[in-house]
């Protein structure tokens, strides 16, 4: 089988798009879904420093426009000639939309820019953060976790909880038994019921937006089980703002001995499949000068 990745927050670095930007195709697509996020995506993703582009409504359409332009540039329109499989982490499911036929790509572009700004102002509503859990025993997480909330199912032992930055604070300085407790640079709660103001913003916006179904396999995060309706999976994708991330899910249902190909800004998935998926064979695409042919 040969899946394709689509990363989400937390995989940027400042000056990721630097390889990509002499490219033609892939500046002129950058430049189309500048106009419609209204941001300069080109300049954020060569000279923005990290803080920049850790902002969420940043972060968030400029992973998104890279994966559906990194993509574009490599694959053209033909992603079921090169891939079965496609699934994104969070975010990324907006680029797994469009790449999979589901969305268009300025569809996903205006839908993940509305998501992105309504995430940022209820984080602004009350200071929140996220934070990374690292250790094996679920069950000893969950009884300490008092208000916080898990908002990602990573897989490979590792999590992500979300709440107010006071209980975060708490937690980390009584970790649960097992468990190493690590900040992570985000805003906001994002995937808990913080972010139920977000949801609610955003209604209108979804339900006005038609969907088609897949044109290859997709893999939701809700339950990491292949969709049926794309109408169904923008629903889903509403519902994730406010709800947790089980990319631990999408892993189960990956097959050993495939290929993988994660999009620009590559790394964290790769490696989440490295450690999860048996005899693997993993790509994390940064450069159009890559040689890369999943056809089969």
């Amino acid at each position: 089988m040969r899946y394709l990745l689509c990363p989400g927050q937390g995989s940027q670095k400042p000056g990721f798009l630097k390889p990509w930007i002499e490219n033609e195709t892939f500046s002129s697509l950058l430049s189309q879904f500048s106009d419609i996020t209204g941001l300069d995506l080109l300049n954020l993703g060569v000279e923005a420093s990290a803080e920049q582009i850790a902002e969420t409504s940043i972060t968030q359409p400029l992973i998104v426009s890279a994966s559906i332009a990194s993509a574009r540039t490599m694959f053209g329109d033909q992603m079921s000639s090169h891939f079965d499989v496609i699934t994104g982490h969070s975010v990324g499911e907006f680029a797994a939309a469009a790449l999979s036929g589901v969305l268009t790509d300025e569809q996903a572009i205006t839908l993940v820019t509305a998501r992105a700004r309504a995430m940022q102002e209820a984080a602004e509503e009350i200071e929140t953060g996220m934070a990374a859990a690292i250790g094996q025993d679920l069950a000893e997480l969950e009884k300490s976790l008092g208000e916080l909330q898990i908002a990602n199912y990573n897989g490979v032992n590792q999590y992500v909880i979300a709440g107010t930055k006071t209980d975060l604070a708490a937690l980390g300085e009584n970790p649960p038994a097992g468990f190493r407790i690590i900040p992570l640079s985000v805003s906001g709660a994002f995937h808990t019921s913080y972010m139920q103001p977000a949801a609610d913003s955003l209604v209108d916006i979804f339900n006005a937006t038609e969907a088609r179904d897949p044109a290859l396999t997709l893999l939701s995060n809700s339950d990491g089980q292949p969709v049926e309706s794309g109408e169904d999976f923008v629903a889903s994708l509403l519902k994730q703002v406010s709800s947790p991330v089980r990319w631990d899910q999408c892993m189960d249902s990956m097959q050993p001995g495939s290929k993988f190909l994660e999009l620009s800004p590559s790394g964290v998935l790769s490696n989440l499949v490295k450690k999860t998926i048996s005899e693997a064979e993993v790509y994390a695409l940064k450069s159009p000068d890559e040689s890369i042919d999943f056809r089969q």
